[in-house]
């Protein structure tokens, strides 16, 4: 059975706010990975027209080492014509209700930290992680540097088999989630597949780009985590250091930890970061950073 669509009001809506996640939402659900199946929605209709919502996602996660169910607050929005009149703070109220029934963490990302802190949420610091590679020009790939994934069938039945039965990138703090919010943020933040890439050889998904011999690795997906050297075997290239978007726990080697924020985000043109919020425990112990393709 197929998936609802997105209610078309609400993509009105989301469209006047944001003009790109209307379309992301429907490349996704193209490609089997329906908004509709995870985000209960609460909304405000006034005339037929539907002017106020938010989304609450339950989100798989491992943190601190063990799987833990979190409740993900997202695209939290009002109509331009219909602002200052307490319709987004009267649905967060309405949503935070469902979300603390259901979740004992409630997690989201924005740009306006103060406007959630008046329902419970705080700031959680996060950091980006580099390591050295010893220059090794014409680095030789294992695996042909790995093929682009493209917007076709073939290529949706293999992220959702990989994505369907990953293991988490971080054991600090990875995600299991079956796919959904991976596609549809990967559709937001860069509009295709084109940093997507599977190396046969490994059975493995790398999201990465390389930026002036820097290896920016956004997120690798697959049964199991190689270690570092092997990764970057496999995507080949010459770099000369790596910059995790994730906590690199399991990939070996020594890391140094940045502290990350909006600032340095703009810097290096990573323009998916936003603050992370918490509502409720957070177990984790030292430095981490929730992945780009895990954030809603």
């Amino acid at each position: 059975m197929s998936s609802p669509s997105l209610d078309p009001a609400l993509a009105a809506l989301l469209g006047r706010v944001w003009p790109r996640v209307p379309g992301a939402v429907a490349r996704a659900a193209a490609l089997g990975f329906a908004w509709t199946d995870v985000s209960t929605p609460f909304v405000r209709r006034e005339g037929g027209r539907t002017v106020g919502h938010v989304g609450l996602i339950e989100l798989p996660l491992v943190l601190g080492g063990r799987p833990i169910h979190v409740g993900s607050i997202h695209a939290v929005c009002t109509d331009p014509e219909h602002r200052r009149r307490g319709i987004a703070h009267a649905l967060m109220a309405e949503a935070m209700t469902e979300a603390d029934r259901r979740f004992e963490t409630v997690i989201l990302t924005t740009v306006i930290p103060e406007f959630y802190t008046r329902f419970g949420f705080r700031v959680v610091r996060e950091h980006a992680f580099t390591h050295p590679l010893a220059s090794r020009p014409g680095r030789p790939p294992i695996s042909g540097g790995g093929r682009r994934l493209e917007a076709r069938e073939a290529d949706a039945r293999l992220l959702r088999r990989l994505l369907g039965g990953r293991a988490p990138v971080s054991l600090r703090g990875g995600s299991v989630e079956a796919g959904v919010v991976f596609v549809v943020a990967l559709l937001l933040i860069w509009g295709d597949l084109a940093r997507v890439h599977h190396h046969e050889a490994l059975d493995l998904i790398t999201v990465h780009e390389i930026r002036g011999g820097e290896l920016a690795l956004h997120d690798v997906v697959g049964a199991e985590i190689p270690p570092l050297e092997t990764i970057v075997r496999a995507i080949g290239g010459d770099v000369s250091r790596v910059r995790a978007y994730f906590a690199p726990d399991r990939l070996g080697g020594e890391w140094t930890a940045e502290p990350w924020d909006q600032e340095r985000a703009a810097e290096h043109g990573d323009v998916w970061y936003d603050a992370l919020m918490v509502r409720g425990p957070w177990p984790i112990d030292g430095a981490f950073m929730l992945p780009p393709l895990s954030r809603t």
